[in-house]
């Protein structure tokens, strides 16, 4: 019974042993050399062009001051702030309502943009209503062979029940251009006022209620595969909307675009490995 106390190293026993810590360092630093990807790099030049549809809601509830001055004046900066982001890209636009219509077929002057979107106002929409769903042939006719890798933005504060379908219908069709919708507005609405000053009326007589029905944005988006960003203060809105840009870009399958190497993120864990050979008494014998 002495004999064991009196024995160093008898019982000795480690999880982690130095040849372990060498074996998986080279594993991970193998697999890094051999540069692993699951996603693309596209091209500058490629991201530059790719067309852009900015499709704009100006319905009454657009005026709601929820969203200060309103909903559709802070749609105006935003759009001009996204657009500004995208240098000698092509963008277009387009006004709905009941109906959609063609405002501007896609430019690469930004400039020109600017006092097409001042323009825009509940007053010379022809239709009342806010049908999203017709806007989505229009936007694929005008863009014509470059939907594939075009992205169709919906600057909205919601959408209709009754476009659900349309949405549904457009998802199932290969080559469209990508879904995206800038949402303004909160679903505790605020109050919709003429340039007079008086409040807008709805069907039944009263103000318009002009809360964003989060439930059905939420449909809408799973049911077309759309991407949704609400409306801040800042500009964090305008950075994800440029990242989903380019992902879409991505998924148009850029002919350009190479494989991104992600090796190096496997170098982190190996030189953590090989920092255990800095500790004391922590040898290998081969």
């Amino acid at each position: 019974h002495l004999g064991d106390a009196l024995t160093m190293g008898h019982r000795e026993t480690r999880r982690f042993r130095p040849v372990d810590s060498v074996i998986a360092a080279w594993l991970l630093m193998v697999l890094a050399v051999a540069g692993p990807t699951w996603s693309k790099q596209p091209s500058p030049w490629f991201s530059e062009t790719a067309p852009l549809v900015v499709a704009v809601e100006v319905t009454d509830s657009m005026r709601a001051n929820d969203v200060p001055p309103t909903r559709l004046e802070r749609a105006r900066f935003k759009v001009l702030d996204l657009i500004a982001q995208r240098t000698g890209a092509r963008t277009a636009l387009i006004a709905y309502a009941g109906s959609a219509h063609v405002v501007l077929p896609p430019t690469t002057d930004a400039s020109v943009i600017k006092p097409f979107l001042e323009s825009l106002d509940p007053l010379i929409m022809p239709q009342p209503g806010a049908r999203a769903g017709s806007v989505l042939s229009l936007a694929v006719e005008l863009l014509g062979e470059d939907a594939a890798i075009a992205t169709l933005l919906f600057v909205t504060d919601g959408f209709d029940a009754a476009d659900v379908d349309q949405f549904a219908q457009y998802a199932a069709i290969p080559d469209q251009p990508a879904l995206a919708a800038l949402i303004t507005g909160t679903s505790q609405g605020g109050v919709a006022l003429l340039p007079d000053g008086t409040p807008v009326r709805g069907p039944a007589g009263g103000r318009l209620a002009t809360g964003v029905d989060d439930d059905l944005v939420s449909r809408v988006a799973s049911t077309a595969d759309m991407a949704v960003v609400r409306l801040q203060d800042g500009d964090g809105d305008i950075r994800a909307l440029l990242r989903i840009l380019e992902s879409n870009l991505r998924l148009a399958d850029d002919p350009n675009a190479r494989w991104e190497d992600r090796g190096w993120w496997l170098l982190i864990p190996a030189a953590l490995l090989v920092a255990f050979w800095f500790r004391r008494g922590w040898t290998m014998q081969w």
